[in-house]
């Protein structure tokens, strides 16, 4: 066996070094720094009102407005785009398809797609015959009935299994008049979170959206507005803080003058049940 020279093991202790060290990564490699995404100005149809809801994966962010959808990559280009013939809602991802709650459609509440974007299922959902909000969470679909402009404080959650069998009927109220039904929903840890279109005229600081447990009960009440879209970021961009996890929240905004959406991104801390906008 050959003796190494003090010199030569030297030599290959900091050569090692340095291996392990350009190989580990650094701390703060994976620390994800949340930043607003906006798309830019001529990228979406003209005419094709706001932001209704969004979802996202690791892939992209989906879009949804009343007559189009948009796959936009996590930089805020669009990827892809595609019709859609009556007015859409909110999204959610499940069972690897993306499902877009559907406003009017002779009973049809939901229209499934793939991640290219093509249509492959119509939904109809029992006693649902049109549906706002959606979420996906722990094998149930929540689901927000239709409801009219007059101002009111009920609003209507339909829990269904992963088949759309109907299992369950809510009636959500914060004490806060909102217009139409529960717009915008997402799941996350056993916990519904829905967000509502205040009356005309609310105060600025008026209660906007609210908690629920999985049996749908009353949790918590925010000012933070997520009726454009709110979802749980994924993975590679989640707060290290598993009790603090990153939404993030559509919203759509004008660029000289052209129709954009812009992310922005809010931190749930469910200690205290409070969400605070990080990004914007």
């Amino acid at each position: 066996m050959k003796i190494l020279s003090f010199r030569q093991t030297a030599f290959l202790l900091v050569a090692a070094l340095v291996v392990v060290q350009f190989n580990a990564p650094s701390a703060n490699a994976e620390d994800f720094k949340p930043q607003a995404i906006t798309t830019s100005p001529g990228a979406l149809d003209e005419g094709i009102g706001h932001v209704q809801g969004i979802c996202c994966d690791e892939d992209a962010i989906y879009a949804i407005f009343t007559n189009q959808i948009y796959k936009i990559d996590w930089t805020g280009k669009v990827v892809k785009s595609a019709p859609v013939v009556q007015h859409a809602g909110d999204p959610c991802i499940a069972n690897d398809k993306l499902c877009v709650s559907m406003s009017y459609d002779e009973g049809v509440a939901l229209h499934e797609y793939d991640f290219e974007l093509n249509l492959t299922r119509k939904i109809k959902l029992e006693d649902c015959p049109a549906s706002d909000g959606v979420a996906y969470l722990d094998g149930k679909f929540y689901v927000g009935g239709p409801s009219d402009y007059e101002p009111h404080e009920d609003n209507l959650v339909l829990v269904y299994d992963s088949d759309f069998n109907l299992i369950q009927k809510a009636l959500v109220n914060f004490d806060v008049e909102t217009h139409y039904g529960p717009q915008s929903i997402a799941g996350w840890n056993g916990k519904i979170f829905i967000a509502f279109y205040a009356r005309d005229n609310a105060p600025a600081v008026t209660l906007r959206s609210l908690c629920l447990d999985d049996k749908m009960n009353n949790v918590a009440s925010f000012t933070l507005d997520g009726s454009n879209g709110w979802y749980p970021a994924p993975k590679s961009k989640q707060s290290k803080e598993e009790d603090s996890p990153l939404f993030l929240i559509g919203r759509t905004i004008k660029i000289d003058g052209k129709t954009a959406a812009k992310f922005i991104w809010a931190q749930y801390y469910s200690k205290t049940n409070e969400f605070n906008i990080v990004a914007q």
